[in-house]
């Protein structure tokens, strides 16, 4: 399997540290980011800090990172990373939170996909929760569904009888998510809507996503799928 470079500084506005990893491409397994000058955990080196800030780097591709408790895998904070030289201070911010000594830092990266197809990365938010969704070599404007990484569960088995309140996707670099998808059980389309590229691509707006909704609140039941349709 192949693997790339990742980096994160992660921190506030009185204090960050630099975290890195060669990280598997395609799983969460393994995949620990370590301080760069200690080479210990998240919480380890960080035990009750505040942070408020995230930034993630890859090498190539695409990639999500996440911050759980290592004993009971607890996701505590999680967001998209960026490509490597395309970073913002402001743009990596997220609710502050005081780091636990069993806090590790993960991430799932994803390698740049053949031409005619793309690999896909989404952080889906229900009232359950939150998720991680994926999808591997998704060919070029073809209506596909996306499952969570973890288990392959279609969002009508993850989330059924939860309330979609928003989605996130993003695409390896420079590919486009022309539309995300939400079908019920017949089949039918029942909300759509439009992304675009990110940077480094020539007309992005933002380097995280390619596609952000919120402020949803879709009932789901079994059947439903969440799909996407991507561009070269």
């Amino acid at each position: 399997m192949s693997t790339q470079a990742i980096s994160a500084i992660v921190g506030s506005g009185m204090m960050s540290r630099e975290f890195t990893a060669n990280a598997t491409d395609g799983q969460w397994s393994g995949n620990i980011l370590v301080d760069s000058v200690a080479s210990t955990n998240l919480g380890l080196v960080m035990p009750n800090q505040t942070i408020d800030t995230v930034q993630v780097q890859y090498s190539a591709g695409a990639c999500i990172w996440r911050i759980q408790s290592s004993q009971t895998l607890l996701v505590k904070r999680y967001g998209y990373a960026s490509k490597s030289e395309y970073g913002c201070w402001e743009s990596s911010k997220i609710p502050a939170y005081k780091v636990a000594p069993d806090d590790i830092l993960t991430v799932y990266p994803m390698p740049i996909a053949a031409t005619t197809t793309t690999n896909v990365l989404a952080w889906v938010q229900t009232s359950r929760g939150f998720e991680a969704f994926g999808g591997a070599n998704i060919a070029q404007k073809s209506s596909t569904e996306i499952k969570t990484l973890v288990n392959q569960q279609s969002i009508g088995d993850y989330a059924f009888n939860a309330t979609l309140q928003g989605v996130t996707v993003q695409a390896n670099d420079n590919k486009k998510i022309l539309e995300v998808q939400l079908f019920d059980q017949t089949g039918g389309l029942i909300w759509r809507g439009k992304g675009g590229v990110r940077t480094p691509a020539a007309g992005s707006t933002q380097m995280y996503y390619n596609f952000s909704a919120s402020g949803m609140g879709i009932p789901i039941l079994k059947g439903y799928s969440l799909k996407v349709v991507t561009n070269s």
